[in-house]
C-alpha cells in the first residue's frame, strides 16, 4: 500500500472528526442503537432461558437477534446519511433525516441488513464452531456492573480465531456501510446499491483497508482506558483481580463504552460515505474530461469532498 493511500485513508477520518465536533448530534442515531443493544446482551447473558432451546431453535433465535442488530445499525447509519445530504441546504434535522428514512429508504435498508444479517449470523455459527467454549467462559455468571460491563465491552481471552473473526466482521460491516450511501444518495434499489458499492470497493481497495486500518487504530485507543480497567481490575484463572474497583466506576465504564462503541461505528460509517463522495467526485470530473477528450483525471489527483465546504456544493460536485 502507498503513502497515498494512507494519506487519503486519513484524510477520511480527519474529516469525519471535523464534521463530529461541529455535529456532535449525528452520533446520536448510533448511540440510539447501542441503547438497544447492550440490555439486549446483557439479557441475552444473564436473563434469556436459553437451556428451554432445542438446536434449531437456538439457531433461529440467535439469527433473529443478528437480523435486529444489523437492521437497526443500518437504519440508524441511513439516517446518518440522510443528516449529511441536507447539509447541502442548511442545518441537519434528526427528525426530518428519520422521516426520510422511514418513508424512502426503509425497503432497501431492509434487504441489506438481511443480507448483513445472513453474513453475520454464518461467520458466528463458523466462528462457535471453530473457537469451541472455554472453560473459563462461564465461571461467573453473577450479574453485576463489573461482569455487565465486561459483557457489553466483550471483553474476553485472547485467541487468533477470536481475532481473525472479529477483523472479518468489521471488514463486512464496512463494505454494508460503502453500499449503504447509494441508497441514501441516489436513492438506488438494494441490488444496484450493491452493485455501486462493490465497485467503489474493488476500485479503491488500497484506500479501503487504510481507512479500515485506521478506524481499527481509533478503536484501538479508544477502548484502550476500559480495557485496562478490565485488566488490572478483573480476575481470571482464579486469581484475584490487583485492585477493587468500586461498582459506580464499573457504571461509569458502560457509559463510556457506549459513548466509545457508538463513535468507533460513526467512524467506520462516516470514512466510507466521504469515499463513496469522493469517487463519484473523480467519476463526474473522468467522464466530464472523456467527453470533451481531455487527458482523464487520476482518482489520486482529485481534491475530496470537503463536507464542511463554506459553499455547499457536495453533492452537485459528485451528482454533477
Amino acid at each position: 500500500m502507498d503513502t497515498s493511500s494512507w494519506d487519503k485513508g486519513w484524510q477520511l477520518i480527519t474529516h469525519s472528526v471535523a464534521v463530529f465536533q461541529k455535529y456532535p448530534l449525528f452520533i446520536v442515531p448510533i448511540l440510539t442503537v447501542w441503547c438497544i443493544y447492550a440490555p439486549t446482551v446483557l439479557y441475552l447473558k444473564y436473563g434469556f432461558p436459553w437451556h428451554d432451546l432445542d438446536t434449531a431453535q437456538t439457531l433461529a433465535f440467535v439469527f433473529v437477534v443478528i437480523f435486529v442488530f444489523s437492521f437497526t445499525i443500518v437504519l440508524a447509519c441511513d439516517t446518518l446519511l440522510e443528516m449529511i445530504k441536507q447539509m447541502e441546504d442548511g442545518e441537519p434535522s434528526l427528525r426530518v433525516a428519520l422521516s426520510r428514512t422511514f418513508s424512502k429508504d426503509l425497503t432497501n435498508v431492509l434487504a441489506l441488513a438481511i443480507a448483513w444479517a445472513v453474513i453475520w449470523f454464518a461467520l458466528t455459527v463458523i466462528e462457535s464452531l471453530v473457537s469451541g467454549r472455554r472453560k473459563d467462559e462461564d465461571n461467573d455468571q453473577e450479574f453485576n456492573a463489573r461482569n455487565a460491563a465486561e459483557t457489553i465491552a466483550n471483553f474476553s481471552q485472547f485467541s487468533l480465531s477470536r481475532a481473525f473473526f472479529e477483523a472479518l466482521q468489521k471488514g463486512i460491516r464496512m463494505v454494508v456501510f460503502l453500499i449503504l450511501p447509494a441508497i441514501a444518495w441516489e436513492n438506488m434499489s438494494f441490488i444496484d446499491a450493491a452493485k455501486k458499492g462493490l465497485a467503489v470497493l474493488r476500485a479503491h481497495l488500497a484506500v479501503f483497508a487504510s481507512g479500515y486500518a485506521l478506524t481499527y487504530a481509533a478503536a484501538a485507543i479508544a477502548f484502550l482506558p476500559p480495557a485496562l480497567l478490565f485488566f488490572f481490575g478483573t480476575g481470571h484463572h482464579g486469581q484475584p483481580p490487583l485492585f477493587r474497583v468500586p461498582d459506580f466506576l464499573w457504571v461509569c465504564c458502560i457509559v463510556y463504552i457506549g459513548l466509545a462503541w457508538s463513535f468507533c461505528l460513526y467512524l467506520e460509517q462516516m470514512s466510507m460515505a466521504e469515499l463513496y463522495l469522493w469517487h463519484q467526485k473523480w467519476e463526474r470530473k473522468y467522464e466530464v474530461a472523456r467527453l470533451s477528450k481531455r487527458p482523464l483525471p487520476l482518482f489520486k489527483d482529485t481534491e475530496p469532498p470537503v463536507l464542511l465546504a463554506k459553499v455547499p456544493n457536495l453533492f452537485s460536485q459528485a451528482s454533477g
